[in-house]
């Protein structure tokens, strides 16, 4: 019984194949118009649309002779720190390589660049931004500049710089210009990081030198107390000159005699120094002296990050792909051409 079924369902099937190539044969002319004229728009839209070239570099983390410069003008604050691994964790390629990145992802430097720049700022000024466009304007350029890792897991230290323009040359120069902003920052956030480092060392020992010099002169008053005080009972017993007997142990020293006790008290009265009574004052002086002749150069050169590639000059655009378009637009034509011819002949079918 299939079997016959088969054989009946067959011609059917062949009859139908058969009028729907003639119908698409008839309708020739339609589908050859539309995919005529689909092409053609997709071909003028291709050669009209907006192009976007993207400009690319490659960076990996800096050498240790990059940092030379930066660390030769803090040398007096690796003499005074106790713990110089803590600067040298600010100042590790790996360190700076991250910062670059974060930076140069950072919305906040986008749109500082974009409203500063002279060339987005000619953008903007040309296209009449209102307050509320000038916003969209800035984060859809904002989207265009990017660091990534092409291949995070066989290379994690290579990171992939790019600007997206509206031509080679403009992308070119508009990455060159970001990476060289975003190097400056990377550089003064550095400076900044360790001038403040500077300064909490310089208040941590200013503050140690406070206290030591009230120590210091509250040991002073009380031994030139004491030297007072030994000097009149000296004068009482009528000692003048040293004893060898006496106990030096004694609170008051009077067995030094008048004559010696009264030229102690003369030379603590004259006592400026307080390194005396606490050396380590000495010690904190040179201290802070060594760090006050730091002079961090904001304008020194930093290379935070090596760059494998060199920011390049596009050859070929992202955006339009104008063969995929001109294809895109010949088989959107054909289907539609096609979809038409059929559809006016189921109707004229329901119509008869």
């Amino acid at each position: 019984m299939s079997d016959i079924q088969a054989v009946n369902n067959s011609p059917s099937d062949e009859i139908d194949l058969v009028e729907l190539v003639k119908t698409i044969w008839q309708g020739k002319v339609t589908i050859a118009l539309c995919t005529i004229v689909f092409t053609i728009c997709a071909i003028v839209y291709a050669f009209t649309a907006q192009q976007w070239w993207t400009s690319k570099a490659v960076i990996t983390a800096g050498q240790y002779q990059n940092t030379a410069n930066i660390r030769s003008q803090i040398t007096n604050l690796y003499a005074v720190i106790n713990n110089p691994s803590k600067i040298n964790a600010v100042l590790s390629s790996g360190a700076l390589l991250n910062d670059y990145i974060t930076e140069f992802n950072a919305f906040d430097n986008k749109k500082a660049f974009i409203e500063n720049n002279e060339i987005m700022k000619q953008y903007a000024d040309e296209a009449k931004l209102t307050d509320e466009k000038k916003a969209l304007f800035i984060t859809r350029w904002a989207k265009r500049i990017s660091a990534s890792q092409p291949d995070k897991k066989n290379q994690p230290g290579i990171y992939q710089l790019s600007f997206e323009a509206t031509s080679s040359k403009l992308a070119h120069d508009l990455l060159v210009a970001y990476s060289d902003a975003i190097s400056n920052k990377v550089r003064n956030d550095l400076i900044d990081e360790l001038d403040a480092k500077i300064s909490y060392h310089q208040q941590i020992l200013q503050a140690n030198k406070i206290s030591l010099e009230a120590n210091a002169k509250q040991q002073l008053a009380n031994e030139l107390i004491k030297t007072n005080y030994a000097l009149d009972m000296a004068k009482s017993a009528d000692v003048t000159k040293p004893l060898a007997d006496m106990n030096n142990g004694e609170l008051f020293q009077i067995e030094l005699g008048t004559e010696a006790l009264a030229e102690k008290s003369k030379v603590l009265k004259k006592i400026t120094d307080l390194s005396v009574f606490q050396p380590q004052l000495g010690i904190i002086q040179t201290k802070l002296e060594l760090l006050s002749k730091i002079k961090m150069d904001h304008n020194l050169a930093l290379q935070s990050v090596r760059y494998l590639q060199n920011t390049d000059y596009p050859i070929s655009r992202d955006k339009p792909k104008r063969p995929l378009i001109a294809v895109l637009g010949f088989l959107l034509g054909m289907m539609l051409g096609v979809a038409i011819v059929l559809l006016k002949s189921a109707f004229n079918k329901n119509v008869k």
